[in-house]
């Protein structure tokens, strides 16, 4: 494991460099005069493992030099290998985090990522093995390769309704995994080596009702060793409100119109059906667009 981690942290090496300023205990490069990133304290040639410690909380903006910067992203290897690291809380204007960036980080427990998160890069979480529990926001489309590789505590994990693909490596060898939860309506694309075969006969894949047949019959995802459909509860509480059926959300005359297409030419996407179910009848017709219109008009 520690030949792993060497090798994850020194080959990005010749793209870091040294932090630019640092506000309030955390370390920034600056792009321009308006944005800013995450990165580590260290030195221009490597990181410092010791740039964080304790609960850590990332502002939305900091304030240097007379320019106001808005924080994006968390760079590359930002809070690698950070012994007494036990927590990050990371702002609305954050989409993304970076290659390794909580690579080793063996004491954190939790990461608090906001609604509108996009991206975790690969390796990001990797070695972590006190983080118990993970949930991706609802916009992230991928599991990229060995983001979760040998985080031995993580007993839960939830996959949003967007997930489309599963990378080679990124949820392998976690012994404590008990529960998935996957809410995508169609099971995603599964790269060879995503999961460990052994951890995947311990837990339990939890997914949309409608969907439980295609899960049970597709390659590695029928492994697992129960599938079951996911509550109403859950379902609702994760999935697209009813009536924001393109998902952005908000409930407008670009839902309306998507809900006429729809009631044409349904599609196999249940989610979208679920959210495009106005009156809750199980069916999706002209009666679901007449309810919406008027929900609009009033």
């Amino acid at each position: 494991m520690r030949r792993i981690l060497l090798f994850l942290l020194l080959a990005p090496c010749a793209l870091l460099r040294a932090y630019d300023v640092e506000v309030d205990g955390i370390y920034y490069n600056l792009i321009g005069t308006t944005m800013a990133y995450v990165t580590h304290g260290g030195s221009f040639g490597g990181i410092e493992p010791n740039s964080y410690s304790g609960d850590v909380v990332v502002p939305e903006q900091i304030s240097y030099k007379g320019n106001t910067y808005r924080v994006y992203t968390i760079g590359n290897n930002a809070f690698a290998c950070c012994d007494e690291l036990t927590s990050v809380r990371l702002p609305s204007t954050v989409h993304g985090i970076g290659f390794c960036a909580f690579l080793g980080s063996d004491k954190l427990r939790q990461v608090f990522l906001p609604d509108d998160f996009r991206v975790v890069n690969s390796c990001a979480f990797t070695g972590c093995t006190s983080l118990q529990q993970f949930s991706f926001p609802r916009k992230a489309e991928l599991v990229d390769s060995l983001t979760f590789y040998c985080c031995a505590s993580l007993t839960s994990m939830v996959l949003p309704h967007r997930i489309r693909t599963i990378c080679q490596g990124a949820l392998e060898h976690l012994p404590s995994i008990r529960h998935l939860y996957c809410y995508a309506s169609e099971p995603p694309k599964v790269e060879k080596g995503a999961f460990t075969l052994a951890d995947q006969r311990k837990c339990t894949l939890h997914v949309p009702r409608e969907s439980l047949d295609s899960y049970k019959k597709a390659p590695i995802w029928s492994d697992f060793f129960e599938i079951v459909p996911l509550s109403d509860a859950e379902y609702v509480e994760r999935n697209y409100r009813r009536g924001d059926i393109n998902d952005d959300g908000l409930i407008d005359d670009k839902d309306l119109a998507l809900l006429r297409l729809i009631i044409v030419s349904l599609p196999d996407d249940s989610a979208v059906r679920w959210a495009a179910d106005i009156n809750e009848d199980g069916v999706v017709n002209a009666k679901d667009f007449v309810l919406l219109a008027k929900k609009l008009a009033s």
